[in-house]
């Protein structure tokens, strides 16, 4: 958790104003973005290199038999014309001309903290709409974060394979985002600045160590992907290795993807609208649904000292073991302003209630004996999120419960110019007149550049825990859950 990089959303959207000295307007730009729909998956790509020429994210239709791009209102089936594996990048070409206007690649160094565009199309509708968002720094795929430079075999094992190849390469040159705001079905969507394109969305890993990691390919790599891509000479491995989501790789399942069955349609509809949270300040949060996938997935993202710390929990248990939760299905949201990922096993429904400080989102096991308490502060700088933790310390000890940690359970680098973090965790038992455990909790608070949030598993009855097999697998679960909750990996 220490080193992951989030900086606050910018709320403003970034208007290109259309002046009559120059010609080519932000309409006409909005006008050479595309949805790809290739099988079950779904993203974005822009016309480059020539008109009905459209650059996409490799990840998105490698290994897929029917690819169909959808502009303006108007389809037409598309084939692949070359790849370039280091970058993720595949230039399609369409088989009806539809007359997509083309756009020119940005030249130079990219503009840093500054507002560009990405582009999404919201579900059944016809209109691009930009969003907003920021630029951080160029660097390599293996070095995304520090938390991912220091474990790189976590990130290669999140990335597409073909052949015994994954790609992008973790020596690919990428563009860190400084936003949160990166979700699936964004990949191949084209950053935009002065009516020209800086790069690629490439959506990113699903979960890497459990948490969303999310990075740009930058344009300079589209003119590799002319120059140096290859045509397919064989049928590519697909990335979603059989399912309806892609498994390793950002995309999305959308229920206006014409390719879909009427059943996955419903499954998708299931989850497309956020829940939506107002917070204390006035401001709205979305939490997304991003995916439902079984707990064996998760587990496979998981560093492997993360691996072993569980393996070993689980050995001194009699009547639990890892199998047991491998096959539990589990539920990853995003929320959209402050990029934090929650994990939810997906028998448990949500609540949620809001105060002057934040979001407090709970549930349940199925049993009701473990309860999980997630609490949402957005703000806008350390010293904030500072006083936000203790408002929240000082409600939680009207109910007895004392949120403090030993000074080994405090990681504090506040101070820290680029990527200012504080953490606490807190573990407690409470014990009966015979001195039997009776109760238990453990919580873990973590601001990360001003945004606050504590994530609070809560046992009442561990004798009744100890008693109910179904309900101790649940704790584990949900602790296992709340340690991976975190923030986005940008």
């Amino acid at each position: 958790m220490l080193n992951i990089r989030r900086f606050i959303l910018s709320t403003s959207f970034l208007l290109i104003g259309i002046l009559a000295t120059i010609p080519f307007t932000a309409t006409a730009q909005k006008s050479s973005i595309v949805q790809v729909h290739a099988d079950k998956a779904s993203g974005y790509g822009v016309a480059c290199g020539g008109p009905d020429l459209i650059v996409t994210a490799l990840h998105v239709v490698s290994g897929k038999s029917t690819i169909m791009v959808v502009w303006q209102g108007k389809s037409a089936y598309a084939d692949i014309e070359k790849i370039y594996k280091p970058s993720d990048l595949a230039l399609l070409r369409l088989q009806t001309p539809l007359g997509i206007p083309s756009l020119t690649l940005y030249s130079g160094e990219p503009p840093y903290d500054t507002n560009i565009n990405f582009w999404e199309m919201p579900v059944n509708t016809a209109s691009m709409s930009a969003k907003t968002t920021v630029l951080e720094e160029r660097t390599s795929l293996a070095k995304i974060s520090p938390r991912v430079a220091n474990n790189p075999t976590g990130l290669s094992k999140a990335l597409c394979s073909d052949g015994g190849q994954y790609y992008p390469g973790m020596n690919t040159e990428v563009i860190n985002f400084k936003e949160p705001n990166i979700r699936k079905a964004h990949s191949g969507s084209p950053l935009t600045y002065d009516n020209k394109i800086l790069g690629m969305v490439d959506g990113g890993a699903k979960l890497v160590d459990g948490k969303a990691c999310v990075w740009a390919i930058p344009a300079a790599d589209f003119n590799k992907l002319f120059n140096q891509g290859t045509p397919l000479s064989k049928p590519m491995q697909s990335c979603d290795q059989g399912g309806i989501e892609n498994k390793y790789m950002y995309s999305g399942l959308r229920s206006d993807n014409p390719l879909l069955s009427p059943e996955e349609v419903r499954q998708a509809k299931q989850f497309e609208n956020p829940m939506k949270i107002p917070t204390g300040g006035g401001e709205l949060i979305q939490l997304y649904h991003d995916y439902r996938m079984s707990f064996g997935e998760v587990y496979e993202t998981l560093f492997d000292d993360e691996k072993q710390d569980l393996t070993e929990i689980l050995d001194a248990e009699e009547s639990i073991s890892l199998e047991d939760l491998l096959d539990k299905t589990i539920d990853l949201y995003v929320e959209d302003v402050t990029g934090i990922t929650l994990m939810i096993p997906s028998q448990c429904r949500l609540s949620r209630t809001a105060d002057d400080y934040g979001t407090l989102i709970t549930t349940s096991s199925p049993g009701g004996l473990i309860t999980m308490s997630v609490y949402i502060s957005p703000n806008e700088s350390m010293d904030n999120g500072l006083q936000a933790m203790s408002a929240f310390k000082s409600y939680m000890a009207t109910s007895g419960m004392i949120l403090q940690p030993k000074d080994e359970d405090i990681d504090d680098f506040s101070d820290d110019e680029d990527n200012p973090y504080y953490s606490e965790h807190i573990e407690k038992e409470g014990s009966n007149q015979n001195g039997d455990v009776q109760s238990g909790w453990y919580a873990d608070l973590i601001i990360n550049d001003g945004d606050f949030l504590a994530v609070i598993v809560t046992v009442n009855d561990w004798a009744g825990l100890d008693n109910q097999p179904d309900e101790l697998m649940y704790f584990y679960l949900m602790e296992t859950c709340a340690s991976l909750c975190d923030f986005t990996i940008y």
